[in-house]
């Protein structure tokens, strides 16, 4: 059964979800890290074909499946979030973008085996105690038969992080892996890593991991 942690609670109030963008992708470090993000993503699903269905997990405010549709991929939205779903559906609206969003819960998704070429997971893992990370790569797994793309963020508490979150009076991550654990929990879900690529080494931790089926 899919367990309770803060982050499934915490965007499921309309007024985090109206501010999301903002509070993190405004400003010159917002529109840097927005587009090094964007730019790992293209680079984390090259190789997939035009028109290749790829699950965004968690949607969120629909930044990245926006822009998924704008290079010819065909980009599914799920969230357990109501809330940050009917952002994406507006911004995709007032952006005509093709849209396709799906409430589910990332541990227990509604799909059948095999539904997408690709799943993606940004912003997330590092939000969910180790249990529960296990199982939602383990469904993304199962429902994308090429590979599946996780995003770590970060990996360590490293100081100048922390010093730069209790600066900006950010919440850091709820949980920290190791890179010996990560290779453990990809072996738990039936996945191994095929390739991984930084944000912007020296500067931001987040580390993208492309991974397929054992």
């Amino acid at each position: 059964m899919p367990a309770p942690y803060e982050a499934k609670q915490h965007y499921q109030d309309e007024s985090v979800a109206a501010e999301y963008d903002a509070e993190r992708f405004r400003g010159l470090k917002g529109w840097l890290v927005n587009t090094l993000e964007q730019r790992m993503l293209l680079r984390s699903l090259d190789g997939l074909p035009h028109g290749a269905r790829v699950l965004d997990l968690p949607v969120g405010t629909g930044r990245l499946a926006r822009r998924m549709a704008a290079e010819g991929y065909r980009p599914t939205g799920a969230d357990i979030s109501l809330a940050m779903m009917g952002v994406a559906r507006r911004l995709a609206a007032a952006q005509r973008v093709p849209s396709d969003f799906v409430r589910g819960d990332g541990e227990s998704l509604p799909f059948v085996d095999n539904a997408f070429d690709a799943a993606v997971c940004f912003r997330l893992l590092s939000h969910l105690p180790p249990d529960a990370r296990v199982r939602l790569l383990r469904e993304m797994g199962r429902v994308a038969k090429d590979r599946v793309v996780a995003v770590y963020q970060p990996h360590k508490v490293a100081a100048w992080y922390v010093l730069n979150n209790l600066m900006l009076r950010k919440r850091l991550p709820a949980y920290y892996v190791s890179t010996a654990q990560l290779a453990d929990e990809f072996a738990a879900a039936g996945l191994r890593i095929v390739r991984s690529s930084t944000l912007l080494r020296g500067a931001f931790m987040e580390r993208a991991y492309v991974l397929e089926r054992r």
